[in-house]
């Protein structure tokens, strides 16, 4: 008697894990948060101030009454007159202060010719003294030749009680009235207050009765003056 075999393919089916999902998420990096620091440094650059940086001469003497020329109050006479921003000596007055807010410095000033509101004729910066820089042409006077046709003297001063022997010119030169010491470095924040004076020409042949002076500083290294 014969035998039959039957064979079973039994199929096999992968079954998931019982209570398995999807994969959790990385973890997410939190919100920066900063600090702000403030810091200041001390300046780099050369500075100074002036202030006022605007004034009028006054207190104006001398010229010639015969001519009608004589001075008033607040206006200049010629010829030769003079007239003040301040006033010298004690108590004195010194209405212009200067001050050095950048680095260390040397304080020079220099002026330049006075303009008349015309734009006519303007008046020569000229200097006193044995060896000035530029000759007043004008009288022989007291420490030299005055102011001579269309010429002028500006004079600084301070409190120490020094007055600009030869005057203001036009190149840049140390500032002699800036400190005590008699020389012109100025640390930061160091300040000066000074006064003008001012002696017009002999003859002015420009008309105009109002005219303009300009005085300059300038903060320069010490070896550049």
């Amino acid at each position: 008697m014969r035998r039959s075999r039957w064979w079973f393919v039994v199929p096999l089916i992968a079954v998931a894990a019982c209570g398995s999902g999807p994969p959790a998420p990385m973890p997410v990096a939190g919100q920066p948060k900063h600090l702000t620091i403030s810091l200041t440094t001390v300046p780099t650059v050369r500075s100074i101030t002036i202030s006022p940086n605007k004034a009028a001469f006054g207190n104006c003497q001398g010229g010639n009454p015969g001519s009608l020329t004589r001075s008033t109050h607040t206006e200049l006479g010629f010829p030769d007159a003079h007239c003040w921003v301040g006033a010298p000596g004690a108590p004195g007055s010194y209405p212009i202060k200067i001050t050095n807010k950048g680095v260390a410095s040397q304080i020079d000033v220099y002026g330049q010719d006075a303009v008349p509101s015309d734009g006519g004729t303007q008046w020569s910066l000229c200097n006193l003294g044995d060896q000035p820089a530029a000759a007043c042409t004008g009288p022989d006077g007291p420490g030299g030749n005055y102011p001579g046709q269309d010429e002028y003297v500006v004079q600084n001063f301070s409190p120490h009680g020094r007055q600009n022997p030869a005057g203001l010119s036009a190149k840049p030169e140390c500032d002699a009235e800036f400190a005590s010491s008699g020389g012109c470095w100025a640390a930061r924040g160091d300040s000066q207050v000074e006064g003008f004076e001012l002696t017009g020409p002999q003859l002015s042949t420009d008309p105009s009765a109002k005219w303009t002076v300009t005085v300059y500083w300038m903060p320069v290294p010490d070896d550049q003056s």
